[in-house]
């Protein structure tokens, strides 16, 4: 079986291409199958890895564009592979029946539980890209509220983003002020937490570093903060997060919903249905945007009831045992073996 996808350590197909084709690798080979990226538009991403049979392995968050490409991939596809049950939905309502979900995973021998930091500060990790879809704005906007309220509360983000692009959704905050700034968009992150009144001297931002070094920035915090209006998939920066032991205040709509309870979390519940496009421009999804008060209000409650942290943290960390690249591998190789079983008994029938 092979594995045609992205490889890198600081974005997410890098590192679940890298893990998957290391995982695949250990198991026993299945000739004829390849599995794929697959692009925005559900194709794959390297045509010339077109094999016997092909597999697709896809993230989107647009549940109403991806309908104009569901039925074609259909036909072209022999599986295809969603990286939540959310997406899983999505292309079935296509017309997508060859599919399920699996879950992406997340390494145990770098993500484990680390000791949560001396209770001198109060420290609240936000991590992933910086777009509107990641939901920033929404912790800049809390987080300003209760550092004021609190001295004793500090941020820490990770929201390194490579695609200037992506970075300029933020315009569509109704909580910040954003000023798009596509020659130093690196910077923008950074810039937009000084621009929005902000404490700089309590808030940590983190460089894009190599995904095995994030659980020492973890390490050093006591929450995490993961109000996402959309995800495809099971979001890998949050489950590695909650595997080194920390609780989270998070949405648990779309991908998340996979993974989010309230043993391990306090998952927020009340949503406003956001629609993406329109005005003139095509409506390519339909988001659901947490409540900023609501947010507000499990900051309150995780800070004044620190206590329930070890415990929740522990949950976590246990929930995300379930999930692992080995797991995820082994799950591609059954669908893999499956699929070259059923053409092998194809071919000799019509032989």
């Amino acid at each position: 079986m092979k594995v045609d996808m992205p490889s890198g350590s600081t974005h997410g197909w890098g590192v679940a291409g890298e893990y998957l084709e290391r995982e695949i690798a250990k198991l026993p080979p299945i000739e004829g199958v390849t599995l794929h990226c697959m692009t925005s538009t559900l194709a794959p991403r390297n045509r010339e890895a077109w094999n016997r049979i092909n597999i697709g392995y896809c993230f989107f968050e647009n549940s109403v564009e991806i309908l104009n490409y569901t039925r074609q991939a259909a036909r072209t596809w022999d599986f295809i592979v969603a990286g939540s049950k959310w997406c899983e939905y999505q292309l079935r309502i296509g017309g997508v029946q060859n599919t399920c979900t699996i879950l992406q995973g997340i390494d145990p021998e770098n993500f484990y539980p680390a000791p949560l930091p001396p209770d001198d500060r109060f420290v609240v990790f936000s991590g992933g890209k910086f777009e509107f879809r990641k939901s920033q704005d929404i912790v800049i906007a809390a987080m300003k509220v209760f550092m004021e309220r609190h001295r004793d509360a500090w941020l820490s983000c990770s929201w390194g983003n490579q695609w200037p692009f992506s970075v300029a959704t933020m315009a569509s905050s109704p909580f910040i002020s954003y000023r798009d700034d596509p020659e130093n968009f690196l910077n923008t992150p950074e810039r937009t937490i000084i621009e929005n009144g902000m404490d700089r001297s309590r808030v940590m931002v983190n460089p894009l570093i190599p995904n095995p070094e994030m659980r020492r920035i973890f390490a050093g915090t006591h929450l995490g903060l993961f109000p996402n209006r959309c995800e495809g998939g099971n979001n890998m920066v949050m489950c590695e997060y909650m595997a080194c032991g920390r609780a989270v205040i998070a949405s648990n709509t779309s991908g998340h919903a996979d993974v989010i309870d309230d043993q391990g979390a306090y998952p927020l519940f009340s949503y406003r249905p956001m629609v993406v496009g329109g005005g003139g421009a095509p409506v390519t999804s339909v988001w659901e945007e947490p409540s900023l008060e609501e947010v507000l209000v499990g900051l309150e409650w995780a800070y004044a009831h620190r206590d329930e942290l070890p415990v929740k943290g522990a949950a976590a960390a246990q929930a995300m045992q379930k999930l692992s690249w080995s797991s995820a591998a082994r799950q591609f190789h059954y669908l893999a073996a499956k699929l070259a079983n059923q053409a092998e008994i194809a071919r000799l029938r019509g032989a």
